[in-house]
């Protein structure tokens, strides 16, 4: 998740605290799915800097994979010791960093590989991507610092005691971050070969896959990955777990309802995510669907009764919601008040105003 996260990262410092470096790179672990189908789930806690879940689907004669994370060095090793055949295709779900900046890595080990995206992707990485880029390589490292600085005194940056759950998190969020400077500078932007704003099929042997639009929610660029065969989707960031990510400028906030009741429609068995373990029922992605819907009908009525935005912020009521996703986690409570109440508010808005 890249939405100004120089600026999200380093605000949270004001929620947070500090923590020990932990190596990031090789948290992941591989779940068969189905035969030829391997999910590379993150196993970092829940914090406020991430890396994405990562899909292998191998097939008669090769491989084609879903999106590529900041971990793709690791990732690459680990598809090598479950098949020697070659990539031919890589999707990527949207244009985030944590998403696509591996590609120039999958493309290095596997010259002929094709990516496949949202045409919007083209536009966003070498602009208002390259400029996010900017932002998290800046502010992050120093975000860091301050964390781990924290810890000595053994207390949060609320000045509380820091408990055993922030202790994690915040060790996963530095090590995240001192892993996207190793990974993420310098490393060039490979943009798609293939886009759609549809359905794309690719019939590899036997296997039939999807690349869907189901609709935008995250970003503009959202797509998501269909085996209609052994009914799992990958959803990109549609779906993150525990708490969704929702950037205010750049989410969609209004028509994420719609997206998620186009991914109920398939009836998945299987919901590999963008972030956070496999989904092996809809009921969390129904609780997604019907927070979205309700902050847009809120947003609604409080524009009718003629407030504005900080009388929006002021008299929204996302109680409920909080509780419902965070309950008594002082981790998902700030990772709900940075990713939830205030940017879906603001993008809930914006859509109203048009």
């Amino acid at each position: 998740m890249r939405l100004a996260l120089s600026y999200l990262f380093a605000a949270a410092l004001t929620l947070l605290g500090a923590a020990h470096t932990t190596d990031a790179a090789a948290g992941f672990r591989l779940e068969t799915l189905a035969p030829g189908v391997h999910a590379a789930i993150r196993t970092d806690p829940p914090g406020l800097m991430v890396d994405a879940n990562c899909l292998f689907i191998v097939n008669d004669d090769d491989v084609v994979v879903v999106d590529a994370p900041e971990a793709s060095t690791e990732l690459i090793a680990a598809l090598r010791q479950v098949t020697d055949k070659p990539v031919r295709y890589l999707i990527n779900t949207h244009w985030h960093d944590d998403h696509v900046i591996g590609n120039a890595l999958w493309r290095k080990a596997w010259p002929d590989i094709q990516f496949i995206a949202h045409p919007s992707l083209r536009d966003y990485l070498p602009g208002t991507g390259a400029e996010n880029r900017r932002d998290m390589i800046t502010g992050a490292p120093q975000a860091a610092e301050e964390m781990q600085e924290q810890l000595a005194a053994g207390k949060n940056l609320a000045g509380k005691p820091i408990s055993d759950e922030e202790r994690a998190s915040y060790a996963s969020d530095i090590a995240l971050v001192a892993h996207y400077m190793k990974v993420v500078p310098g490393t060039p932007d490979v943009l798609p070969d293939l886009s759609t704003t549809g359905n794309l099929i690719l019939q590899r042997g036997s296997r039939r896959i999807e690349v869907r639009r189901l609709g935008r929610g995250h970003t503009d660029a959202d797509l998501a990955v269909w085996l209609p065969q052994e009914r799992i989707l990958a959803s990109g960031d549609l779906v993150v777990w525990p708490v969704p990510l929702v950037g205010g400028e750049q989410s969609h906030v209004n028509d994420w309802p719609a997206a998620l009741d186009a991914l109920l429609a398939l009836k998945p068995a299987l919901i590999v995510p963008g972030h956070g373990p496999v989904q092996r029922d809809t009921v969390y992605v129904e609780l997604l669907r019907d927070l979205f819907t309700d902050i847009t009908r809120q947003v609604r009525e409080l524009r009718g009764r003629g407030l504005d935005l900080d009388g929006a912020r002021k008299a929204i009521k996302l109680d409920d919601w909080h509780r419902r996703l965070a309950g008594d986690s002082a981790v998902r409570d700030a990772l709900f008040r940075m990713y939830v109440a205030a940017p879906a508010l603001v993008s809930a808005w914006n859509a109203t105003a048009q």
